[in-house]
């Protein structure tokens, strides 16, 4: 008897863990989805924000934006996409050479399709690739090649646990000693303090040059470590005074201006200039790239940073200065909420999904909670109690309880398996 009673608690809690991941999945699969967030380019012809918009299966609608209304609607003059190739011209300059309708000279500036060309700068960090769980071995290339392409990697380092750095041939997999020991001895004398912490580096043939890694240590430090000719090249990044970094992004634009993107212990943000390893803070806000995606846009005339988190997507322009980088805009999307979404809000009590769209990691978490919910738990659990009036069994009042709090999980739990 206890073992059957023990057996029914046990299956009862199963059933309401699965309805609570699918049925909402279930729900968000039957309904519409929501239109994503706009994309948004600075224009430098007349200084403001263009803005393209669209709903799934519809035209895009893009405007020139004068400001936002309470609603979260652009106000501005809504214009073709020839006039948007004309205003944003850096970003859509192929559109414009293949109607020979580039112009020779934009905001004032003399231009060149080649020109435009390699001033291009992107980066697109998504928070799960940075919050992944690390392989322990990375890929290093070798930067100077005997000939001009490069060639795919052929070894790896890591961290051993005894210090200093190792290098592992991948074809036979033993450690290279001599490499090895002459990293190591590279590294340690400019100041590096094993283990490394965080890296980014493009590992791929398929580009112009290779810049290696750049480097977080254990001390918090930045360092830029590639392999040239087989040997060693090291250099130590000097942070502002009291900044700590935190993450680290490596760039390897055309025009070569612009090694690096990194972010602080303060989350703040900063560009890493190839001259001097000079490090440029960046009037964009707090970023978290544990927590938020970010695109990076560079050309000729502008840097634009789109940071998006939940339904929250922030632009961001910002243009080089001799004095430094100075914000141009910024504009704040709030994605609006559907019918469905509201609805499941008087539905769901609570969500439970495997995955996320921060992370890589597959584990139970618990979210979305609504108090919304509460009145259709009511409802269910009096309908529950009804129905269960006359038992005398414990179990069966207890399902009353749970239906108040986990809702139409446990209520479809105890109707399926009320015998």
């Amino acid at each position: 008897m206890i073992m059957k009673i023990f057996s029914r608690i046990v299956l009862i809690l199963v059933s309401v863990a699965v309805l609570s991941w699918f049925l909402p999945w279930l729900y968000a699969l039957a309904t519409p989805s929501p239109a994503g967030s706009p994309f948004c380019a600075f224009s430098p012809v007349n200084g403001k924000w263009i803005v393209s918009r669209s709903a799934p299966g519809e035209k895009p609608v893009i405007r020139i934006l004068d400001s936002v209304a309470a609603d979260g609607s652009i106000l501005g003059a809504e214009i073709t996409r020839e006039e948007r190739d004309s205003l944003v011209p850096q970003m859509f300059y192929k559109e414009l050479l293949a109607h020979d309708a580039l112009p020779e000279s934009i905001a004032g500036k003399a231009v060149s399709a080649h020109e435009l060309r390699t001033h291009e700068l992107m980066l697109n960090a998504s928070s799960r690739d940075v919050v992944k769980a690390q392989p322990g071995v990375w890929m290093m290339m070798e930067s100077m090649p005997v000939r001009v392409d490069l060639s795919d990697a052929d070894q790896v380092f890591r961290f051993p646990a005894e210090g200093g750095i190792e290098f592992v041939d991948m074809a036979t997999n033993e450690v290279n000693p001599t490499r090895s020991a002459r990293f190591t001895k590279a590294m340690e004398r400019r100041g590096f303090k094993f283990p490394g912490r965080d890296f980014s580096a493009n590992v791929t043939s398929r580009k112009a040059y290779d810049e290696g890694y750049l480097m977080i240590d254990d001390a918090d430090k930045v360092f830029h470590v590639k392999q040239r000719a087989g040997r060693p090249y090291v250099a130590p990044v000097a942070m502002p005074e009291g900044v700590n970094a935190s993450k680290v992004f490596i760039l390897e634009e055309m025009n070569r201006d612009i090694l690096g993107f990194i972010t602080d212990t303060e989350n703040n943000a900063y560009f890493l200039e190839r001259e001097g390893y000079t490090v440029m803070p960046l009037p964009v806000g707090k970023i978290d790239p544990r927590k938020e995606n970010i695109l990076v846009m560079g050309n000729l005339f502008n840097f634009t940073f789109r940071i998006t988190r939940g339904d929250t997507t922030r632009w961001i322009a910002v243009e080089r200065t001799p004095e430094g980088y100075s914000l141009l805009g910024e504009y704040t999307y709030v994605a609006p909420r559907t019918t469905a979404s509201v609805v499941a809000d008087y539905i769901f009590p609570y969500v439970l999904s495997f995955t996320s769209t921060s992370d890589s990691l597959a584990y139970p978490r618990l979210g979305r909670w609504s108090a919304k919910a509460l009145w259709l738990n009511i409802v269910l659990a009096l309908v529950l109690a009804f129905a269960v009036r006359r038992r005398r069994s414990a179990l069966a009042w207890s399902g009353v309880v749970l239906t108040l709090v986990c809702g139409v999980y446990a209520f479809i739990s105890f109707i399926v398996l009320r015998d």
